[in-house]
C-alpha cells in the first residue's frame, strides 16, 4: 500500500511538471496554429468575383479590384506588376506595405497597348524584395481588338 501511495505521488508529480511546461512553452513560444500568408485576388468592377472585363477595344479600358490581405504576423511590402503577353503595364506597378491583418483594395485600370486574341493578362503579386519569382500570380485570358470607329 505504502508503494502505490508513493507511485500515485510520482505520477502527480510529473503531471504536475509537465503541465507547467506546457504552459511555459506555450507563453515563451506561441503555438503557430495559422498559417503565414497573403490574400491576393482579383475581382470583377461591382467587386464581385464575376463578370471580369476580357473584351478590350484598342485604346479603351476595363476596370478590375485588386485586394491583397497580409496574414504575415509582421509588416510586409509588396509589388504588384501587371503584364500583358509577358509584356509589362508599368502604369499599372504599384507598392505597397501592408501591417498584419491590415486590407489593401483598390479598383485598378487596364489599358491593352495592343491587340490580339487570347492574350493572357498577368497579375504579378512579389512579396518584399524578391522581384525573380512571383509569391502569387493571377491570369485573365482577354480579346483586344482594333477600333473599328476611328478606321472609318
Amino acid at each position: 500500500m505504502k508503494n502505490t501511495k508513493v507511485l500515485s505521488f510520482l505520477i502527480l508529480i510529473s503531471l504536475a511538471l509537465f503541465t507547467s511546461g506546457c504552459q511555459e512553452r506555450i507563453i515563451a513560444e506561441p503555438l503557430d496554429s495559422e498559417d503565414h500568408f497573403t490574400e491576393f485576388y482579383i475581382l470583377g468592377p461591382e467587386g464581385k468575383a464575376d463578370n471580369y472585363p476580357t473584351e478590350y477595344t484598342l485604346g479603351e479600358n476595363g476596370t478590375v479590384v485588386v485586394k491583397i490581405v497580409n496574414h504575415e504576423y509582421r509588416p510586409v511590402n509588396y509589388t504588384m506588376e501587371i503584364r500583358l503577353e509577358n509584356t509589362s503595364l508599368p502604369e499599372n506597378l504599384q507598392q505597397v506595405t501592408l501591417a498584419h491583418n491590415e486590407t489593401w483594395e483598390k479598383p485598378v485600370t487596364i489599358t491593352p497597348s495592343f491587340e490580339g486574341n487570347n492574350m493572357e493578362l498577368e497579375f504579378l503579386f512579389f512579396k518584399e524584395t524578391d522581384r525573380d519569382v512571383p509569391y502569387r500570380d493571377l491570369r485573365l485570358w482577354i480579346n483586344v481588338s482594333e477600333n473599328i470607329s476611328e478606321m472609318k
